[in-house]
């Protein structure tokens, strides 16, 4: 199996889910369903740190593109709806 990325991993989740998480549920789905071996402690962080790098309208000096997620009410995410 080819080795995923944690965007890759969160974006596998949300799809599965068909509707926003928050931080916490999608490490738990990372984790449940093996999709991620994380090396650390606090795996939240990790994910939290990949989403945010990738989120549309946040700010911060390490955002990459492209954008595939978009911050919520109630502290969760969703996937940015793709036009296609």
């Amino acid at each position: 199996m080819e080795k995923r990325t944690v965007a890759q991993a969160v974006i596998e989740v949300l799809q599965a889910a068909k509707e926003p998480m928050t931080i916490s549920d999608i490490t738990q789905a990372i984790l449940d369903q093996n999709l991620y071996t994380f090396n650390a402690k606090e795996p939240s962080g990790i994910v939290r740190g990949a989403i945010e790098r990738r989120c549309e309208g946040l700010n911060r000096k390490d955002s990459i593109k492209p954008k595939y997620f978009k911050k919520l009410s109630e502290g969760k995410y969703g996937l940015i709806e793709v036009e296609g």
